[in-house]
């Protein structure tokens, strides 16, 4: 496993699921069905609080797991979407 931090550009379904994404001038597309789940974010780290009433939004992360196939062959990759700007972040690959 390798851990990344960088953020991608990623094409999605209209379901909103990512169907393909740009990492280090290379394409990759997702293989498999992509699973998504919540984690809680260390929002600690980035604020001296969290604000009463702002909502889940500062407590949790979006995530997917993608299994995806590049020019340098099949891997599995976690990413962070961050519905506040639609930023993707690559932040695990695993060869």
């Amino acid at each position: 496993m390798t851990r990344v931090d960088e953020t991608v550009e990623v094409s999605v379904n209209q379901s909103g699921e990512p169907v393909g994404f740009s990492w280090r001038e290379e394409r990759y597309l997702v293989i498999a069905r992509p699973v998504r789940w919540f984690a809680r974010r260390d929002w600690w780290a980035e604020s001296a609080r969290a604000n009463r009433g702002i909502g889940a939004a500062v407590l949790e992360t979006e995530m997917w797991g993608l299994t995806a196939n590049g020019v340098q062959g099949t891997a599995k990759f976690e990413l962070v979407h961050s519905r506040n700007g639609n930023r993707w972040q690559l932040v695990r690959v695993y060869r």
